[in-house]
């Protein structure tokens, strides 16, 4: 869809500011990006999307929204945690990961309110979204998506292919299965009756006796 004449210019235009917000290259140091490897695991207080985060359709026919929240709430939440630092009640480390926390909450929000506002749009589909990096696959007409941008919906359009690249990103910073837990389970030997286990020991002794007995009756052919 990028060879549109008209797409590229929206993507383009769209473009601006969106690859920092999408990387996480923003003021306060959005977490998810690629250098923030050990970002914190979802709680209950992030919101959720009603999309999927694996598309139905190729992300490269699609656009990538980014929405962030406005700048005013992020600079509130950073005043929040340094007064916290400042008055002691928590060290360098709490504060940098309470700050992060409090930055994918308001992202993770921003989010769902727009995915929430989309719901009754008739032009403008959202196929997949990832809430705490503010990322939404979207598609819809060129007009449709740049007025999306004009009025403040959303941070910035991105080719859709930029999705996509976020995925792998993400797959490649999952922690590597331990082989001890993602190996097969052990098979369980059967227990042996006894019963059994001892009819088999008196099977195996009839069976030398009737080989006994056959050695001395050649022993006794080969005498005569």
């Amino acid at each position: 869809m990028e060879s549109n004449p008209t797409r590229r210019r929206l993507l383009q235009l769209g473009g601006v500011g969106a690859t920092a917000s999408l990387a996480g290259c923003s003021q306060f140091d959005i977490p998810g990006s690629e250098d923030d490897s050990e970002s914190e695991p979802q709680t209950e207080s992030e919101a959720e999307l009603e999309a999927d985060t694996e598309p139905d359709i190729d992300p490269a026919d699609g656009i990538t929204a980014v929405v962030q929240p406005d700048q005013e709430a992020l600079q509130q939440a950073q005043q929040e945690v340094m007064a916290e630092l400042e008055e002691g009640d928590l060290d360098e480390q709490e504060a940098q990961m309470e700050l992060q926390q409090r930055q994918v909450e308001l992202i993770s929000s921003h989010a769902a309110e727009f995915e929430s506002s989309m719901s009754d749009d008739d032009e403008v589909s959202i196929e997949a979204g990832v809430a705490q990096e503010g990322a939404l696959l979207i598609d819809g007409p060129d007009e449709r998506l740049m007025s999306l941008l004009r009025d403040g919906d959303v941070s910035g359009l991105m080719p859709g292919a930029e999705y996509g690249r976020m995925l792998e990103q993400q797959e490649q910073q999952q922690p590597p299965v331990d082989a001890e837990e993602g190996g097969e389970e052990p098979v369980e030997e059967e227990p042996v009756d006894e019963d059994d286990a001892d009819d088999e020991t008196a099977d195996g002794d009839d069976s030398t006796d009737e080989d006994e007995a056959g050695d001395e009756d050649e022993t006794d052919d080969a005498d005569e």
